[in-house]
């Protein structure tokens, strides 16, 4: 029997429950083994079995708890990042996997200067940077869309059913979204702008092979001005253009 004890009133039913089934047991083994004394006797030893089973099994109930918090911290913390709040690159690998004979479109994100924005306003400005900087991507993407952060300032989004084309019209309100919205902190309205490459993965498609695409179009956003959202073109986005990203 599996216990998923996530709040106070679970752990209540978990003590009553197993208290029921103590004097369940107690009646019967009373009654089996010991039937003639079992009349005068039970009344005393159905008590002394509550005042023994309800403390013990709601301790029992209040570790399982605790344990079960702590597993699901440390699954959260998995599969979402801790200074954001979207997607792990564990995570995205996984879920996009999940649904492989669909097509979708990928973005690869990459905000601009984002080194010599740290440096002129402070580590500080730079993680509340990151924060509203997702918080944008995932208000203008749907629920079943990916939103995902693989390290420092790059962020990458699989737009679930999208083709390139939908791909394209979504990077581009991205941008403009980004580049028109405050960064709040504390008195100070700052800026950023990002730039995005993208790229599409039919149905059973290599989604690195599309990434690795994507990441050309961004590099190839980055070198012709920033500020910007492009699709990977073939011919302009030769291989040996920008390395190949890692694989996950």
């Amino acid at each position: 029997m599996g216990w998923h004890l996530r709040t106070r009133k679970d752990q209540v039913r978990f003590t009553a429950v197993i208290t029921v089934i103590v004097l369940a047991l107690t009646l019967v083994l009373r009654v089996v083994l010991l039937p003639d004394l079992a009349a005068r006797s039970l009344v005393p030893e159905m008590v002394i079995a509550v005042m023994i089973a309800v403390p013990i099994t709601w301790v029992v109930g209040q570790k399982l708890r605790e344990a079960q918090d702590r597993s699901a911290q440390l699954e959260h913390a998995l599969d979402y990042d801790l200074l954001t709040g979207v997607h792990t690159r564990a995570s995205f690998y996984r879920r996009i996997a999940e649904d492989v004979d669909s097509p979708c479109a990928v973005i690869v994100v990459d905000i601009d200067e984002f080194k010599a924005f740290n440096d002129r306003h402070g580590h500080f400005a730079g993680d509340q940077a990151l924060r509203q900087f997702a918080t944008i991507l995932t208000s203008n993407c749907r629920r079943a869309d990916i939103v995902a952060r693989f390290g420092g300032e790059e962020f990458v989004i699989a737009l679930r059913g999208a083709d390139l084309e939908a791909g394209r019209v979504v990077a581009e309100r991205l941008a403009l979204r980004v580049r028109t919205s405050p960064i709040f902190c504390g008195e100070r309205n700052l800026k950023l702008t990002a730039c995005f490459g993208v790229s599409a993965v039919p149905p059973g498609g290599d989604v690195e092979a599309a990434l690795q695409e994507a990441d050309r179009a961004l590099y190839r956003a980055k070198s012709t001005g920033r500020d910007r959202a492009l699709v990977h073109d073939p011919t302009r986005d030769s291989v040996t253009t920008r390395p190949a990203r890692a694989a996950s």
